[in-house]
């Protein structure tokens, strides 16, 4: 009768994750159907580039919105005939779009107005479309896939591409909603295959994916309902890296109750009390485990730059969910089937059967017995490859990260080649005087700009549309820059002038004036420099949390101490690897400015997590044994389990190696890397080799 009362139990957990995932896929949206851009590029109100920005859209009305740029190339060179007919066909797609757009009315214009727009060979010639209002992926691609279709029959000898702001966001939702299939197959399959090879059973390799399909189901419609109730902004590369860390740790989690409830079997318990023995085992690491990632998440809020902060909610959201199926719905699915969930393999058959010690016993053993000599080596390694690490190289433009063939990062190349390089992203000055402002005396600020390293030409838009209609007292400055405006020397520049723009103001004899700097260039620069901060703000508050977190597992002061710092050096070292892989032997420019926080969060998040499960069985042998072999027995008793999770862990992360985005390869080789250095290196020599040197005082003032 208890049997079957317990049986009961878990299959009423079950049924109740089941109903409420039927409930929530009826209810609510999809995560990925209410993913939002991010406001203002990611930056603060008051950073100073959106400072400009906000000037243009109160003084300058006709220039706010997000442009789009048709780019068009013609092998024989545009002639008056050409010239009328792009522009025609450009005007006409304008006034057909459902989306608010305007474009600059050319076909008005004198024909020498349209040389300003066309390469001085001839052959490249583009136009400026506005969009104005909220752009949603979904509704930007639809209609862009229809511009492209008539600009393709109406202009057949033209090569034409949609790049700019506009054209990415369309580019990008198309690549991320093709490239989450993708990730998903490919890590179920990646999961499948490995717990197969590893384990030789077949349930045991479905259990887990349907526990975390299940658990995937639950996350992405609750995501979706909190999102589309604009309570949270929804990110789509947050979405994809979640996945990931989803199917990841419910497979760690299945791994380490799979494990415990293997041990409590074969010692001939009934399958629910060998369950329950197993769950009441396994409950701290996973408490705690799940905690230290949950809280490693959420440090994220801390971050100004708005493309790290919702990452947070995003996975803080997924972690809770993780960490609840964890203790209830992952057991009931390993007790429902029972022994079975080991065919072709009956645990409780060796069941009192003497044991031979296995192969993470004998490392563990060499490891305590020569701590010095297993350790010392490793962190010379370790150092060596976190030193190279100070080699990297940034990129902060985001079309570096795209596929070749998109059409807005060929759009963006053939801009690049037929024009200067500034000419990609040009930028804009505004001035606010306490005086009526003129051409002319713009003309003497435009002087001495010009003077400035790095600014290729200054112009004055004509036709009284320098200086604002709404106060005589503003204006605004066309800038041409002579570098790249997304490579650091030009952020350098900007920065630069805006150090000094009040001397340089008063060099034109304006007096108590203010300078601001609007565009893709300015608002790099701060993107940059908040960027930076984020990173020592969000590494040291997540260091300090996971350090308190880990002083109240092990009930050590000594303990968080070095279990942080070799969680740090093994992030150093995965990200040193990382660097001489992309940039000296893939030869890449340089990397993601992204990847050095994105990295840090996961592998400080997911190597705490190996650890935690390490020292909860140390303590756990510790109890009946001296510490020596209580660090023997606990490497021994969970390396089997940890090793197979971390290799499952860091086969999954790598899947993210398959996708179109640079940044999320970049990313996911370096949590690849980490993990490994974490599973392999860390918790298996370095941190036992600790632990046997310290002695009594590993765990002070713990007895």
């Amino acid at each position: 009768m208890k049997i079957l009362r317990e049986k009961k139990k878990w299959l009423a957990i079950v049924a109740a994750w089941l109903l409420v995932m039927v409930t929530l896929t009826m209810v609510a949206p999809t995560a990925k159907e209410v993913t939002t851009p991010a406001k203002n590029a990611g930056l603060p109100d008051e950073a100073l580039s959106i400072e400009a920005k906000q000037m243009i859209k109160t003084y300058f009305p006709s220039s706010d919105g997000t442009p789009l740029f048709i780019v068009m190339h013609h092998d024989a060179g545009f002639d008056t005939a050409t010239y009328e007919q792009a522009i025609h066909t450009v005007e006409g797609l304008v006034e057909d779009t459902t989306l608010e757009a305007s474009v600059l009315p050319l076909s008005k214009m004198p024909e020498q107005a349209w040389e300003g727009f066309t390469s001085e060979d001839g052959k490249t010639f583009f136009i400026p479309v506005t969009f104005t209002g909220e752009l949603e992926g979904k509704e930007v691609k639809a209609e862009l896939d229809t511009m492209k279709e008539q600009v393709a029959s109406a202009l057949p000898q033209t090569d034409v591409f949609f790049t700019g702001p506009v054209g990415i966001v369309a580019d990008a939702y198309e690549m991320f909603t093709k490239a989450d299939v993708v990730l998903m197959l490919s890590t179920i399959v990646v999961i499948l295959v490995l717990l197969i090879v590893i384990y030789r059973s077949p349930l045991l390799a479905f259990i887990p994916l349907i526990g975390a399909g299940i658990v995937y189901m639950v996350v992405d419609r609750v995501i979706g309902l909190v999102g589309g109730a604009g309570i949270i902004a929804i990110d789509g590369q947050a979405l994809s890296i979640m996945l990931i860390l989803l199917f990841a740790v419910i497979t760690d989690y299945s791994l380490l109750i799979f494990s415990r409830f293997r041990e409590e079997l074969e010692k001939g318990l009934p399958t629910n009390e060998a369950m329950k023995n197993a769950v009441k085992h396994v409950r701290e690491p996973i408490v705690f485990s799940g905690s230290t990632v949950m809280l490693g998440m959420l440090t994220l809020f801390f971050a100004v730059f708005e493309i790290y902060r919702v990452f947070a909610p995003v996975f803080a959201i997924a972690v809770a969910f993780i960490f609840l199926a964890g203790l209830t719905l992952l057991p009931a699915l390993f007790a429902i089937a029972g022994a079975k969930a080991f065919w072709p393999f009956n645990p409780r058959k060796v069941a009192n059967k003497p044991k031979k010690e296995g192969m993470w016993h004998r490392i563990a053993r060499f490891v305590t017995d020569k701590p010095l000599v297993s350790m010392i080596p490793v962190i010379v390694v370790l150092l060596v490859f976190t030193l190279a690490g100070n080699s990297m190289k940034y990129t902060f433009n985001l079309l570096d990260s795209f596929p070749e063939e998109m059409s807005s990062i060929q759009g963006y190349h053939q801009l690049e080649t037929a024009f200067s390089k500034g000419d990609i992203a040009p930028t804009t000055m505004v001035i606010q005087a306490n005086e009526t402002l003129t051409e002319e005396k713009l003309q003497d600020v435009a002087t001495v700009m010009e003077k400035q390293e790095g600014i290729h030409a200054v112009t004055i838009q004509g036709g009284g549309n320098a200086i604002s209609k709404e106060d005589d007292k503003v204006a605004k400055l066309n800038v041409i820059l002579e570098e790249n405006p997304y490579d650091e020397k030009a952020f350098d520049q900007i920065e630069a002038i805006r150090s000094k723009a009040d001397d340089l103001l008063q060099q034109a004899q304006l007096k108590d004036a203010h300078l601001y700097i609007a565009g893709e260039t300015a608002e790099q620069a701060d993107i940059r420099a908040t960027s930076k901060s984020d990173m020592i703000r969000v590494g040291v508050i997540m260091s300090i949390l996971i350090a308190i977190m880990l002083g109240i597992q092990t009930r050590s002061l000594i303990a968080p101490i070095y279990m942080m710092a070799t969680i740090i050096l093994s992030f150093g070292a995965a990200l040193g690897i990382t660097v001489f892989v992309f940039q000296n032997v893939l030869d890449y420019e340089g990397v993601s400015y992204r990847t050095p926080v994105y990295a840090f969060v996961f592998l400080v998040a997911l190597g705490v997590d190996y650890s935690i499960m390490l020292m909860a069985r140390i303590r756990e042998e510790v109890k009946h044994l001296p510490l020596k072999e209580a660090v023997v027995e606990g490497v021994g008793k969970t390396g089997g389990v940890i090793s197979s999770a971390g290799v499952i862990l860091a086969a999954t992360f790598a899947v993210l190696m398959t996708q179109p985005v640079l940044d999320l390869r970049v990313f996911g080789f370096s949590v690849f890397i980490g993990v490994l250095i974490d599973t392999f290196l860390v918790r298996t020599i370095v941190i036992p080799a600790i632990i046997v040197l310290l002695g009594k005082w590993s765990f002070w003032p713990k007895k």
